[in-house]
């Protein structure tokens, strides 16, 4: 699906839209490969790269030989029209025993190449901080952009310095650097005192969150170097995780400067993680309030980010993990938070399910991709609306280095359009988390702002805390918020708003394993009075009747039923 001038409607101009992710499985096993090639042939276009891997820190020419497995595919990439293209499957490391006895093709390093924990400890993870680590990583890229030649590169999200690892790294290397840094004169012991105390506020704790992100991006900025020493056109691109957890980096943008290098080149950030299986559905809602805050921040970093990559994660694989159809869900959710492309996993060489179930996946997705494609273009021209969790300034300064409220959850569950603080919003909710982070220059800004309170609202809104709080938030807005839905149904609802004001779509998202009857969304400054819906079952979208709302800029979209577990999308233009 393209637009007037011909390009495509879902994805940056020159960034694959939809990218499936192979495990080392297929490397070296041409005849398997070959199934999987056979199945695209079939359903031609449903995706547009392909991300093939290596084992762990491999030695260079153990490294070299095994890129050399797979950029043999390269043809039959290229019959299908699918990019070939590299994922580094480990950067810093993922915490493995490692008893410093070398596995054949392993590289080894030096003790003090090795991160070191708060208590002086080693932890299982590089310092990013090394140069023989640095080193290795500038060889590394060199070497996989050299044999393979890929379309895009895409560094794993190990690299980082928190989310489920240690909270940095206290090796004397990295202290050193972070005196210098900060003028200051700290020992591993009185840092560590310092940092991990229960002080409500404690401005190192922001300065220790800054220097990780710049730990980070001198890491990353070795793969600009190798593309930049080859002359490669590689796409560069990192693979991020949680955005609410802020351990690593109160944001990822130091990392994507340097991935972007002095002629400062389009890269790529996929956020992710985690939500493996579909047997706790409200997961993803959950995962994707953390995307859509990567997604909004990206639109600040000056155009580098050309591609907001959704991670759909069915990792390690499991028996009856995802169907098909549960993916194409998900994959909707993050769209409409924000990514405006696409990374989906299924097949895993090592334990494979059978090449049939590869085939039915692919048959859905290519099914779906219109629907995608649609919705990804609504995104890429529009923020995230609704209301947002203020986030006080002094966020980073608090002891649990962490954005996330349950409230954000509880109130997406609940069918209120919830956004991000960093979508530009001017409608806010307080919690009680709120108010901790908050400093005196915070509620001078407030005071200008829509504002309600939920700090009251307890652990789920009850049907009647809801409706006050829908009310609540009419009347600050002066009845100018943009979408209300009255139903009591357990719903996500997501809006994208034109930089205008007016909104272009609205997708709907059923929590519930039962219809919804008849859906009544109220809606306010359309773009158009044309209201379309599709899903990811729908080739072409289906124009929805509406009705007068209570003024001339509002109209009422009536849904006769929603089924359980399925997403919609209505377009407020053809």
């Amino acid at each position: 699906m393209k637009d007037k001038s011909g390009k495509p409607l879902g994805g940056a101009d020159d960034w694959p839209f939809i990218v499936i992710r192979h495990t080392m499985g297929v490397n070296g096993r041409p005849d398997l490969f070959g199934q999987l090639v056979d199945c695209h042939r079939r359903h031609q276009g449903a995706c547009d790269e392909f991300w093939f891997a290596t084992g762990s820190r491999k030695t260079i020419p153990a490294l070299e030989k095994e890129c050399a497995t797979f950029a043999a595919y390269r043809p039959l990439c290229n019959e299908i029209g699918v990019i070939p293209s590299y994922q580094q499957g480990l950067t810093l490391g993922h915490g493995e025993a490692h008893d410093g006895t070398p596995k054949p093709g392993e590289q080894t390093f030096p003790e003090d190449a090795w991160q070191m924990g708060r208590d002086g400890e080693r932890i299982n993870f590089l310092c990013p901080r090394s140069p023989l680590v640095l080193d290795y990583e500038f060889n590394y890229a060199k070497t996989v952009l050299r044999v393979v030649n890929p379309g895009s590169y895409w560094i794993d999200d190990d690299l980082r310095l928190g989310v489920c690892k240690p909270h940095g790294c206290f090796c004397p290397r990295c202290i050193a650097a972070f005196n210098e840094k900060t003028g200051g004169n700290w020992t591993r012991e009185t840092l560590v005192e310092r940092l991990f105390s229960d002080s409500p506020r404690e401005p190192l704790r922001a300065a220790w969150i800054d220097f990780n992100a710049e730990s980070l991006a001198i890491y990353a900025a070795t793969v600009r170097e190798a593309a930049d020493a080859l002359g490669s056109p590689c796409r560069l691109a990192y693979q991020a995780v949680w955005s609410d957890t802020i351990y690593t980096a109160s944001s990822y943008r130091p990392l994507l400067e340097a991935l972007s290098g002095s002629s400062r080149k389009r890269v790529g950030i996929r956020p992710g993680a985690g939500f493996y299986t579909e047997a706790e559905p409200r997961g993803m809602v959950a995962k994707c309030l953390s995307v859509a805050r990567e997604a909004e921040r990206c639109r600040a970093y000056d155009g580098i980010v050309a591609s907001v990559c959704y991670e759909q994660e069915t990792y390690p694989r499991h028996v009856l993990h995802k169907s098909p159809g549960a993916i194409m869900t998900e994959c909707a959710l993050a769209l409409a938070s924000g990514c405006d492309s696409l990374s989906l996993y299924w097949f895993a060489g090592e334990a494979p399910e059978p090449v049939e179930e590869y085939d039915r996946f692919l048959r859905t997705l290519h099914r779906a991709r219109p629907y995608f494609e649609r919705l990804a273009a609504s995104t890429r021209k529009t923020r995230l609306g609704g209301v947002a969790r203020f986030i006080g300034s002094a966020a980073s300064e608090t002891p649990d280095f962490d954005l996330r409220d349950p409230m954000d959850f509880d109130l997406a569950c609940a069918g209120i359009p919830v956004t991000v603080a960093e979508s530009g919003t001017k409608v806010w909710y307080l919690t009680d988390k709120s108010r901790r982070e908050m400093t005196d220059a915070d509620k001078a800004v407030l005071a200008s702002s829509a504002v309600v309170d939920v700090a009251d609202m307890g652990k789920y809104p009850l049907a009647s805390r809801r409706t006050k709080l829908l009310d609540d938030l009419d009347a600050a807005t002066g009845g100018t918020f943009p979408v209300r839905v009255d139903a009591i149904r357990p719903l996500r609802i997501l809006l994208r708003v034109r930089e205008d004001g007016r909104l272009d779509s609205v997708t709907l998202l059923n929590l519930s394993i039962g219809g919804t009857d008849e859906l009544r969304v109220r809606i306010r400054r359309p773009v158009s009075r044309e209201v379309f819906m599709q899903t990811p079952t729908m080739a072409e979208p289906i124009a929805v009747e509406c009705e007068d709302g209570a003024s001339p800029e509002e109209l009422v979209v009536v849904i006769p039923d929603l089924p359980g577990w399925q997403i919609a999308t209505l377009f407020l233009a053809p």
